[in-house]
């Protein structure tokens, strides 16, 4: 699993903060320095896709605005489960 994110953005820090609290394995790619990164995400989904963009197998989709329902719902992990490995941050 992919997250294709920038450092500033408020939903990819969410996003990752809620895989990260599931233990789910993510690789996480800076746009700001992966310029083969930016123009992947463009082809797939055209230009007005918005950050963070998540890529599970052949499926990529945009998140924005975060949901962590419909992220839940991707990944068939409930939304409200913590990990208990986590200690927060």
């Amino acid at each position: 699993m992919k997250v294709y994110s920038t450092k500033w953005c408020t939903d990819c820090m969410l996003a990752k903060q809620f895989l990260k609290q599931r233990g789910v394995a993510f690789e996480d790619i800076l746009l700001e320095t992966n310029p083969s990164a930016k123009s992947y995400i463009i082809e797939r989904l055209g230009r007005a896709a918005k950050v963070p963009v998540i890529e599970i197998g052949d499926r990529i989709f945009s998140l924005n605005p975060f949901d962590p329902n419909r992220l839940a719902s991707e990944l068939s992990v409930d939304p409200s489960h913590n990990n208990p490995d986590e200690t927060g941050g």
